[in-house]
């Protein structure tokens, strides 16, 4: 090697460069001279022993486990069963060797009142003591008790209902009647409470609704009425009333009849019911009895006119009025319904007759029927009593007793009616002397002509005008002259007056 080095020196003596050597040849020679120092160390000390460790001295220490939470609620009142703790003791460099120990429980529960309480677990193990606590709370979790006083009775429909009563208690905050909330709703009471920890009940009711009460029905009028054939039955009416329903005049129901065309008792039924199906009754009587019989016909003494004016009143009639006024003369008014129905206290005030016509004068509904006749010619004495305070019984057909009109719209009726106006207690008449003032006559000087000519050598006339007419009202002056110079007595028509009857066509 060392020649090696002097060869180099001598070429860069020289000015040459040295021979490179490989890297790999150091490398070997680093790594053998490490294994001869390490033999060399192996001889020095390999005879020796490794001196002994210092030693350490043992700690202990104490571990609790708790059995459950360590923070655990009960109800008030109720058991509280302790879990407990579990307690172990070791060494601190010899943890495997664990010791089961002996836990000391202190503390109690008291359920019996709400509150926080503290149980502690202890254990002791190689002079280590160590405690741990579980913290338990007694809570109100029982709401107070709502109680209904028992109630038997019932709610009338529609009305609220009447408290029975009722009481709350709860097992802390004692009697809480008086905190209680009260809801009537959908035919429910409800009822709840809450007490101081916000324990909350709620009951209900459930209203009983009940209606035992019937309607009270009231007839107006007599419970009796007396009528006589040919008077007209018009109902004198009725009010119900029911204490839940209100007024239930409308669903009355009247069953029976009254004829006052033939004598008899007939009964009349009037019930009502309400929702609740109470029913009440109410019966009346009515007692029509046979007409009486029609007086003998008073013959007038010496020769009679009986003037008689159909259709109106009109506005003729009051002129009509005073020129009979004026004479002291006695008419009698076949009348309809017209616009001047407050003529008829006049005529009756001036001590003429009244009868009735017709309401209409429609012959097609007059003559549709016999019930219809009859209809029409009631309700014509009804305008007139209201009107005058006169029942008359005194009567004109429409187109007189010999119409055949009638024929278009009921055959045979004429025939049967002139029969039954007189069982209803009627007196029809019809007329002997024609003015002809509804016909071709169209002046007074006419009318007057036609009635002067008709009366002739008769005893008794009684004479056909209608008031509706000008005319034929300005001839009566002129009629009541001729008859006063001529002996003739002016006279009204009653009851017992002659008859005057067509023959029936019909």
């Amino acid at each position: 090697m060392g020649s090696d080095k002097f060869e180099d020196l001598e070429r860069r003596r020289r000015g040459r460069k040295p021979p490179r050597r490989p890297v790999g040849l150091w490398v070997t020679i680093g790594v053998l001279l490490l294994v001869v120092l390490g033999l060399v160390g192996v001889a020095i000390f390999g005879g020796q022993e490794e001196p002994p460790a210092a030693t350490e001295p043992e700690v202990y220490d104490v571990q609790i486990l708790l059995k459950g939470d360590a923070h655990m609620t009960v109800g008030y009142g109720k058991a509280f069963d302790d879990p407990g703790a579990e307690a172990v003791g070791f060494g601190t460099l010899r943890d495997t060797d664990k010791v089961p120990l002996t836990v000391e429980t202190e503390g109690a529960v008291d359920t019996a009142r709400p509150g926080s309480f503290t149980v502690s677990y202890t254990a002791v193990y190689q002079g280590i003591t160590k405690t741990v606590t579980r913290t338990v709370e007694v809570v109100d979790d029982v709401a107070p008790i709502i109680s209904l006083t028992e109630d038997d009775g019932y709610t009338l429909p529609g009305q609220p209902y009447e408290e029975a009563g009722f009481t709350a208690t709860d097992e802390i905050d004692g009697d809480l009647t008086d905190r209680v909330e009260r809801r009537e709703e959908d035919g429910v009471v409800w009822y709840s409470v809450t007490d101081a920890a916000g324990n909350k009940t709620e009951v209900k009711r459930q209203i009983r609704y009940d209606d035992p009460v019937a309607p009270v029905l009231t007839l107006k009028g007599k419970s009796t009425v007396d009528l006589t054939v040919g008077d007209k039955w018009k109902e004198p009416g009725f009010t119900a009333e029911d204490n839940v329903d209100g007024d239930l005049t409308d669903e009355v129901k009247v069953s029976g009849s009254v004829d006052t065309g033939k004598a008899g008792t007939y009964t009349l039924v009037y019930s009502v019911k309400d929702s609740y199906g109470n029913e009440t009754t109410q019966k009346r009587t009515v007692v029509v009895e046979a007409a009486p019989k029609p007086t003998e016909p008073v013959e007038p003494t010496g020769k009679t006119i009986y003037l008689t004016f159909d259709d109106g009143p009109a506005k003729y009639t009051e002129k009509l009025l005073k020129v009979l006024e004026k004479y002291d003369v006695k008419a009698t008014f076949f009348v309809v319904k017209t616009a001047r129905l407050d003529l008829l206290d006049d005529i009756v005030a001036g001590g003429h007759a009244i009868g009735m016509h017709s309401v209409t004068h429609e012959y097609s509904q007059i003559y549709k029927s016999d019930e219809a006749f009859f209809d029409d010619l009631y309700a014509m004495q009804d305008i007139i009593y209201q009107h005058t305070g006169v029942k008359t019984t005194l009567m004109r057909f429409p187109g007189g007793s010999s119409n055949g009109i009638s024929k278009k719209y009921n055959q045979g009726i004429m025939s049967r009616l002139v029969k039954e106006v007189e069982a209803r207690g009627f007196q029809y008449f019809d007329w002997n002397v024609n003015s002809k003032d509804a016909e071709d006559a169209r002046t007074a000087e006419e009318v007057y002509r036609n009635v002067v000519g008709s009366i002739g050598k008769k005893q008794n006339s009684v004479v056909l005008q209608h008031d509706i007419k000008s005319f034929s009202v300005d001839a009566v002056e002129m009629i009541i002259r001729w008859g006063l110079e001529n002996g003739y007595t002016f006279k009204a028509l009653t009851p017992d007056s002659p008859p005057c009857h067509h023959s029936v066509n019909n």
